[in-house]
């Protein structure tokens, strides 16, 4: 017996596919408010607001920040006391010159509103981790 002569279980696969895709859309909804996307308007609040902020300054060419990108949302998952936020530093490259980045993918830690260490490159998650629990005093 196959699908397309079972109606139930096609009723129940179709709303099997709604369902995950509905979790799907919830947890890029979630990624979303996890990691602020900054902007010229609102960086300097985001680093002023949160005692701890990593800032991911990216461009869409840049494949390197695509490897960088899944590593970041997990941090952000994991460490929910620290602001992540990423900026496009195609689009804001005033904030970017601010901080000398001249190097795409470079992830900047700030404290207290001032930067205090940065990691240029996509690197390992450890390698961000390490700088980030020094931070926090873990």
């Amino acid at each position: 017996m196959s699908v397309e002569n079972d109606p139930e279980l096609e009723a129940l696969i179709r709303k099997k596919i709604k369902q995950m895709m509905k979790q799907g859309k919830d947890m890029e909804k979630e990624q979303r408010e996890l990691i602020a996307h900054l902007d010229s308007r609102n960086f300097d609040e985001f680093i002023r607001k949160n005692k701890v902020a990593v800032v991911d300054f990216w461009a869409e060419w840049c494949a390197p920040c695509l490897i960088l990108a899944p590593i970041i949302e997990e941090l952000a998952m994991d460490y929910p006391q620290v602001g992540f936020g990423k900026l496009n530093s195609d689009e804001n490259q005033d904030i970017a010159g601010r901080y000398g980045v001249m190097s795409l993918p470079t992830v900047i830690f700030f404290k207290n509103g001032e930067p205090v260490d940065e990691v240029i490159g996509a690197v390992p998650r450890e390698e961000l981790e390490i700088r980030l629990k020094s931070l926090l005093g873990d």
